[in-house]
């Protein structure tokens, strides 16, 4: 009888300051290991989201692109310098180090008289849009059906020849890389026109011209830091207006 009040007596004392100290630390650690984990796996799925948005980005550039070029008579291969001697080309205000990558002239009958022009830029600082560099389209604005727009929203095909086109700067993609190692690999036939830059230089976004101005090679590059992964599209391109 005695043997089971003393067991009572042990049961209504609970437990001691030592037992609820070790029961705090090892459930300090448990919750510590949790959350490491935790924001590791939110970091992975951070940068897994922003990879694939790169990607998409610059595939929806990459496919805006392409359907101009094919749409295009030529691509210059002659860019002059300074770019002031390409008709009427006007960079966005506010950008800076700028480089025409692709010159493009237009079909005879698309109703245009300047060319379009795909460069490379510094945002300005004011800018939503992230660095360290960007890639601009000046041109006309392109309606529903394709066409392109003097500016007021009518089809240039219906405008009598010789009405002036408004022409605009606007970003086609942000966060272009200013030089990622991969690009090394970057390689055209030796009758091939390497765009400006100099191919030495290797910045995100970069063209090579074929002699008869009717294909192009294309690469961009997306790397917002230099330890951030790089993503890139590429693609083979040839114009088919005559």
């Amino acid at each position: 009888m005695r043997f089971k009040i003393q067991d009572r007596d042990c049961a209504e004392r609970g437990f001691t300051l030592i037992e609820l100290l070790v029961a705090l630390v090892i459930t300090g650690i448990v919750i510590g290991l949790t959350g490491s984990g935790l924001y590791a796996l939110m970091n992975a799925n951070q940068r897994s989201q922003i990879e694939t948005t790169d990607r998409l980005e610059l595939g929806q550039a990459l496919a805006f692109m392409t359907d101009e070029i094919k749409m295009s008579q030529q691509v210059m291969t002659n860019i002059p310098s300074p770019y002031t001697g390409i008709t009427s080309f006007n960079p966005a205000s506010g950008s800076s180090r700028i480089q025409p990558i692709l010159v493009l002239n237009p079909a005879p009958n698309s109703g245009l008289t300047n060319p379009i022009v795909y460069y490379l830029a510094d945002p300005p600082n004011s800018s939503v849009w992230l660095g360290p560099r960007v890639i601009y389209r000046w041109g006309p604005t392109l309606l529903q059906n394709g066409n392109y727009s003097d500016g007021n929203g009518l089809d240039v095909s219906q405008i009598p020849s010789g009405s002036p086109v408004a022409y605009y700067n606007e970003v086609l993609v942000d966060r272009i890389s200013d030089g990622v190692a991969d690009q090394a690999n970057i390689a055209c036939e030796t009758s091939y026109s390497y765009a400006a830059p100099s191919i030495l230089d290797r910045l995100g976004f970069y063209a090579c011209i074929a002699p008869d101005q009717k294909s192009v090679k294309l690469w961009m590059y997306k790397q917002p830091n230099p330890s951030a992964k790089s993503q890139s599209v590429n693609a083979l391109v040839v114009t088919r207006s005559n």
